[in-house]
């Protein structure tokens, strides 16, 4: 094939994908005729299709995904959002919504609520206004709880891992240090916990060590327990 047609023809290629490309940019066949919300269970739809004004009508590549993921990013109970177009008429958002982990003290007597990241969230003027799903939720004492704090990272991690019988029974999380994590049972007993590691373990030992009477159980090292 000589080089004029060789040349003739990637002419005509780059005119066709062109033309396509102008087609789906301008085209109302690729418009925005629907959007699906997937993740959104705290969050309802409307809240979502609310904050993200997704333009109807606009053809799928005029779209500013990212900015509709920031908007919706702004609602305080999502922890991360992807947005995506759908061809050919559909915009698709995937919220991620905050994990609730423990409770804090805020400012006059205020009660938040912090995720695993260590973000307060929600915050309601007292404890007997907090929603349902949250009044179980463990309290946080902590000198500087927020999301670049040491202890309060190593708290989370501890209360995340808690097995389902022992999360029910912590009233309270206190922690000086990343090392020095106390968990207070609704009982009013104590488990000193040490740090977030060997959870599983210390679980364990905890399981154990609560049928004998005492008001301190130590499972920082849990192949030496110890009762108080």
């Amino acid at each position: 094939m000589s080089r004029v047609r060789v040349a003739a023809l990637v002419a005509v290629l780059i005119a066709v994908v062109g033309g396509l490309s102008a087609v789906a940019y301008y085209s109302p066949l690729m418009s925005v005729r629907s959007v699906d919300v997937a993740g959104a269970v705290a969050v309802t739809r409307d809240d979502v299709l609310g904050a993200a004004r997704v333009p109807s009508g606009r053809p799928l590549l005029q779209v500013d995904t990212a900015e509709i993921a920031d908007r919706v990013a702004e609602l305080p109970a999502v922890e991360s959002v992807d947005v995506s177009r759908s061809y050919p008429s559909t915009i698709a958002i995937e919220v991620t919504e905050r994990t609730p982990v423990v409770t804090v003290e805020r400012d006059e007597g205020r009660i938040g609520v912090m995720d695993r990241l260590g973000v307060v969230y929600a915050t309601f003027d007292t404890e007997k206004s907090l929603p349902k799903e949250f009044r179980r939720l463990p309290r946080l004492e902590t000198g500087n709880p927020s999301p670049r704090d040491a202890p309060t990272a190593a708290a989370l991690s501890v209360v995340r891992e808690l097995p389902d019988w022992l999360a029910a029974n912590v009233r309270a999380v206190r922690v000086d240090s990343p090392a020095d994590v106390t968990l207070v049972l609704r009982s009013g007993r104590t488990a000193v916990w040490g740090g977030a590691e060997r959870s599983e373990e210390k679980a364990e030992a905890l399981r154990h060590l609560l049928t004998i009477k005492g008001r301190e159980y130590n499972v920082s090292s849990p192949e030496f327990a110890s009762v108080k």
